[in-house]
């Protein structure tokens, strides 16, 4: 599928008819791509299949406008403008999705302005050093261990919803520990599934009065966005009081000051306080959900899996010391990333006028860059449609793919959480993969579904019981047993 008009512009730019741009001698001006509706645009071909309208720009020019609901939007197909957009201080956080995304998180360090961004990063730096994960593993453990200890032979599982609350249990014992932090963070894996819908909307169309208006898929987003603004504010209650263990993140935020000594006051925290639960919870949780369908599909993946983790582990639970040790388990879920990035959807704004891949973009014109599209780009990814882990074994892996994959963004506004995010995923996957198969429980495919994040949709999951084999190295010994 291709949309309407990016054969057009491709011709019109191999004959010269491009204009030239103003900012710059022999630049292009960026075409508008053919087709759509007035008043709203190409949110037709975003709304029926948002990931193939997206990828098949690709075949187009470096950059192309499209409208979106009389939004004019500058699409960016190739890795190396991708790359220049993550790492220009030309580009700043904005567009449509990180406008939407302030609907839900508001200014924290997520979805702020670069100049808010020099601020706000030593406040939450410190939280996510590796000191710190460090001190989180043990933990991370212990609730994965929970988590899938009431599993049962034959059980039908909703990946999904056991992936929600796993990782809502994480952040509330090591980011927002105190009592009202578990509250939180089951209202937020609750309520994402509806909030994520809502946005995705609220980005397509950006019209408030729309969203305004007392539909039921409105009045749901509001309920719901409530019960979470009510839970944070308890949240927030309880650290001004004392109520706190003093030691996790959110702890370490409120004690902390800007540049100018002053605290941040309770808008700031709530900012804040959401943006960490919903990296923390949905991105974590969707990670580990399709990752767990893949293998299902791939029993060949599956296989290599557990024969890493029954030598390395021998049946024992995963420590932090094991990782090094566990280098196909991340080549799965890197590659499962690269498939299915969370966040399949990037959007800044520019500063000012500026030169990209030879288009003249103009200042305060909205940019997106699309990670699940540049991830299945055949010329830096042969085969891209394949599950293959080995792509990112070191002597395989090339500049250009490291490059071109953006699921934790880059530049200076790389997500912070990465390496928290990867000890989690790892620790969890390995503990999962080591005591359980998960195999289709019938015939619903794989499939993404593309609301404000990727989510997987697919049938449930039937769990098997498999015991490790009986040798290897137990973990962190380092010795055959």
């Amino acid at each position: 599928m291709s949309p309407a008009g990016v054969q057009a512009v491709v011709v019109r730019r191999a004959a010269g008819q491009v204009s030239e741009g103003v900012g710059a001698v022999g630049a292009e001006q960026v075409q508008r791509l053919g087709g759509g509706v007035p008043w709203l645009g190409h949110v037709g071909g975003l709304v029926r299949d948002p990931l193939a309208f997206l990828s098949c720009l690709r075949e187009g020019p470096a950059v192309v406008r499209v409208q979106l609901a009389g939004r004019a939007v500058y699409v960016v197909n190739t890795a190396e403008a991708a790359h220049r957009v993550l790492v220009s201080p030309v580009f700043d956080k904005g567009g449509p999705f990180m406008d939407t995304a302030r609907v839900l998180v508001g200014n924290g360090v997520i979805t702020c302005s670069n100049a808010d961004h020099r601020r706000q990063q030593p406040v939450m730096r410190p939280a996510f050093h590796r000191d710190q994960v460090a001190r989180y593993a043990p933990v991370m453990g212990e609730v994965v261990e929970q988590a899938i200890s009431g599993w049962r032979e034959g059980e039908l599982l909703d990946v999904e919803e056991r992936m929600y609350e796993l990782a809502a249990r994480v952040v509330a014992r090591t980011l927002i520990a105190a009592p009202a932090g578990r509250e939180a963070a089951g209202v937020m894996a609750e309520a994402l599934p509806v909030l994520l819908e809502g946005m995705f909307r609220r980005m397509l169309v950006p019209w408030p009065l729309l969203h305004r208006s007392p539909l039921p898929a409105n009045r749901r987003f509001r309920q719901a966005q409530a019960r979470l603004e009510q839970a944070v504010g308890h949240v927030i209650r309880q650290y001004r009081t004392g109520e706190a263990p003093g030691e996790d993140l959110l702890s370490l935020v409120m004690a902390s000051a800007d540049e100018d000594g002053r605290p941040l006051d309770d808008t700031e925290v709530r900012d804040q306080v959401l943006s960490v639960l919903a990296a923390g919870v949905e991105t974590t949780a969707s990670l580990l959900a399709w990752t767990l369908h893949a293998l299902a599909d791939h029993p060949e993946v599956e296989s290599r899996l557990w024969a890493e983790l029954d030598r390395e582990l021998a049946g024992s639970a995963p420590a932090l010391a094991d990782i090094g040790r566990l280098p196909y388990t991340r080549q799965v879920l890197t590659e499962v990333l690269r498939l299915w990035p969370p966040t399949w959807m990037l959007s800044r704004i520019t500063l000012e006028e500026t030169l990209l891949a030879g288009f003249t973009v103009p200042a305060g014109a909205d940019v997106i860059i699309s990670p699940y599209a540049l991830h299945r780009d055949p010329a830096v990814f042969p085969d891209p449609e394949r599950l293959d882990p080995d792509r990112w074994l070191p002597e395989r892996v090339t500049p250009a793919q490291r490059q071109a994959f953006t699921a934790f963004g880059g530049g200076r506004r790389k997500c912070l959480g990465e390496h928290y995010g990867m000890t989690e995923t790892i620790l969890a996957l390995a503990t999962i993969s080591s005591r359980w198969q998960l195999r289709n429980a019938g015939s619903s495919p794989l499939r993404p579904l593309p609301r404000f994040l990727l989510t997987p949709k697919a049938g449930p999951l039937v769990a098997t019981r498999r015991t490790p084999a009986a040798h290897g190295r137990r973990a962190g010994a380092g010795q055959q047993v």
